[in-house]
């Protein structure tokens, strides 16, 4: 076989290779994760906790489209995403009791709670931000709980 030969099987074998890996990532589907994690953070509290609701008593259906309706995602990464929280795998309240505290919460709240008493409510979440790294929203969310 001349050496063009050679390298067309070669060729053939690449491309076979490429497509059955790219059969097997279509057919595996979006990762549960994935899904979510891009749009969970646009979620409010009420629209978690009716998902959570509607998910409760088996309507996923309708759960579904509370996801779609606020969130503007598609069809088939909603139901990966309202599957995935029938599973137990997503957390969608952001309550103190779902969350686990940030490191040096108990020497923060006593502080955290002074400041928002005393109307300071600003720099409670700034003084959060800083011993916590806590972005601005997960920060003002803390406090408005406290």
């Amino acid at each position: 076989m001349p050496n063009w030969g050679w390298l067309i099987v070669v060729l053939i074998l690449v491309d076979a290779a490429v497509l059955t890996a790219w059969l097997l990532n279509r057919r595996a589907g979006p990762k549960s994760t994935e899904i979510y994690g891009t749009f969970v953070d646009t979620l409010d509290l009420e629209s978690r906790d009716r998902i959570e609701r509607l998910v409760a008593d088996h309507k996923n259906i309708h759960a579904i489209k509370v996801l779609r309706d606020r969130t503007g995602v598609g069809l088939a990464d909603a139901k990966a995403a309202i599957d995935a929280v029938a599973r137990g795998e997503w957390v969608p309240t952001a309550g103190l009791d779902s969350v686990p505290p940030p490191a040096g919460w108990a020497e923060l709240e006593p502080a955290l709670r002074a400041l928002k008493s005393d109307g300071q409510s600003v720099e409670a979440v700034k003084l959060l931000r800083d011993r916590t790294g806590m972005n601005l929203r997960e920060a003002k969310q803390a406090v408005d709980r406290l």
